[in-house]
């Protein structure tokens, strides 16, 4: 091939409030072979995105493009913990199996998330709001 070519990505993007999410590499049809799932999204300005857990796969998120906040907390306990990230640079997560998270928006403009999973199946289960939670607390 001797030009660049155009993906179209239009059935492959998914959109809602918080803003919109694609998984690229399905997008291209390489899954086989890939040891789990990357998938990149948007968050619009106030959004959370998460406030879910993994049964058994490990989550590694990189937080790009403006300031956030990350909210975690072991799954059944009752402390909550939080980590700002600034629009300096992007910031690289590691989260373990049970361990509810969720990320919010704090910028004026969206901000991205590029997450990737060691399964194709990542066991997401929905917990109620760690925002919520932690605002209770504090």
């Amino acid at each position: 091939m001797d030009t660049v070519k155009h993906i179209g990505l239009k059935k492959n993007i998914w959109k809602d409030e918080r803003g919109w999410g694609i998984s690229p590499l399905e997008a291209l049809g390489i899954k086989a072979g890939l040891p789990g799932n990357l998938h990149i999204v948007s968050l619009k300005p106030g959004t959370v995105r998460g406030d879910h857990y993994h049964a058994t796969a490990t989550e590694w998120m990189l937080v790009f493009g403006g300031k956030a906040k990350i909210v975690w907390k072991v799954k059944k306990a009752s402390s909550v913990h939080q980590i700002f990230v600034d629009d300096s640079e992007p910031a690289l997560f590691e989260i373990p199996p049970d361990i509810e998270h969720a990320v919010i928006n704090d910028s004026t403009s969206d901000i991205y998330l590029a997450v990737f999973y060691d399964s194709h199946q990542p066991d997401t289960v929905r917990c109620p709001s760690l925002f919520n939670l932690h605002n209770e607390k504090t």
